[in-house]
């Protein structure tokens, strides 16, 4: 480590960042936010690290800096979205918050979108819909999936690795169910095969079945124009996002079932901790640990995570956050 920045000096940077290059200022905040947020979860692949890749995706037009995003179809309990081309955090937010509102009136929604950018970590949308007392799960994926051309390639290179999140609400006073991941759980095929031939291959073969999910329903179901698709205009726009959310009181008694959550969750806690690990956890409490400890305390930020920052700030002309 070199040193902790304070969330909302990260968020602050973040934000005039992307304003750098044209992101208006709303819509920056927002990103902002979302890619701050999975940094204090410690989610380090999928916060502001993205920034090395989102600036010249905004920079380059790759990604619409100035979407307008447009409802395709709206019933009492669906919404499809478009994202004009634009960040898929935006278009993601919007249709989360709309599915959320849905399932408070009839019990169960979903929501979906097409036409922007990459979405970042699925716990994102998942977390938002925990502020609502809800259960959901969303997938995000690539709508271009085409087959490899390497030769040697085996099924598992078949997909890349795509986000998947389940949510279940619980009572205040502790961590909520959050298994936010990516499908992919062994990397490269080298590995995925290293684990077969060590006895694990209803593990591969289940993460490979993850990753044909996300981009079956997220990529290829939601992320579709359907049989005539228009040309592309914005490069980087290649995603989909694809997110289902129930309301317990459809099922049962809400308060009774985010009770029990709370329960489950906590006596598992109290249980030996997994060998190797330093505590005992369960989906989700890990992150939202740090979530609570590093508000307070700062960020940490890794030597190649603040080397990053450095060359962003230099390409833009911004002085960095301040250190604490």
């Amino acid at each position: 480590m070199t040193g902790r920045i304070e969330a909302e000096a990260l968020h602050a940077w973040t934000t005039q960042a992307l304003g750098a290059v044209g992101v208006p200022a709303e819509d920056a905040t927002l990103i902002a936010r979302c890619l701050v947020d999975v940094d204090l979860r410690g989610v380090r692949s999928h916060g502001t690290r993205q920034l090395r890749r989102y600036i010249p995706e905004f920079r380059d037009s790759q990604v619409n800096r100035t979407p307008s995003i447009t409802v395709l179809r709206e019933t009492d309990n669906s919404l499809r979205l478009d994202g004009d081309g634009g960040a898929g955090y935006l278009v993601a937010t919007r249709a989360t918050d709309g599915a959320c509102t849905k399932a408070k009136q009839v019990g169960l929604a979903l929501a979906s979108s097409r036409n922007h950018g990459h979405v970042g970590s699925a716990g994102i949308y998942g977390r938002r819909v925990l502020s609502h007392g809800l259960i959901g799960w969303c997938v995000a994926g690539a709508a271009d999936w085409l087959l490899t051309e390497d030769p040697a390639a085996t099924v598992w290179d078949g997909m890349k690795a795509p986000p998947m999140c389940f949510v279940v609400p619980a009572d205040e006073g502790g961590p909520p169910l959050v298994l936010d991941m990516n499908a992919n759980q062994f990397g490269a095929a080298a590995q995925a095969e290293a684990a077969i031939a060590a006895g694990f291959g209803k593990s591969v073969f289940g993460s490979l079945g993850m990753r044909f999910i996300s981009t079956l329903l997220g990529g290829i179901l939601a992320g579709s124009a359907g049989a005539e698709e228009p040309e592309r205009v914005y490069a980087g726009a290649t995603r989909g996002f694809f997110l289902v959310v129930i309301d317990p009181a459809l099922i049962g008694d809400a308060d009774v079932f985010r009770a029990q959550v709370r329960r489950i969750v906590d006596e598992s806690l109290t249980l030996k901790p997994l060998a190797g690990a330093e505590i005992a956890a369960v989906p989700g409490t890990l992150e939202w640990r740090r979530e609570t400890e590093w508000g307070t305390e700062g960020i940490p930020i890794t030597e190649d995570h603040r080397d990053l920052l450095e060359m962003i700030a230099m390409e833009l002309g911004l002085d960095l956050p301040r250190w604490i």
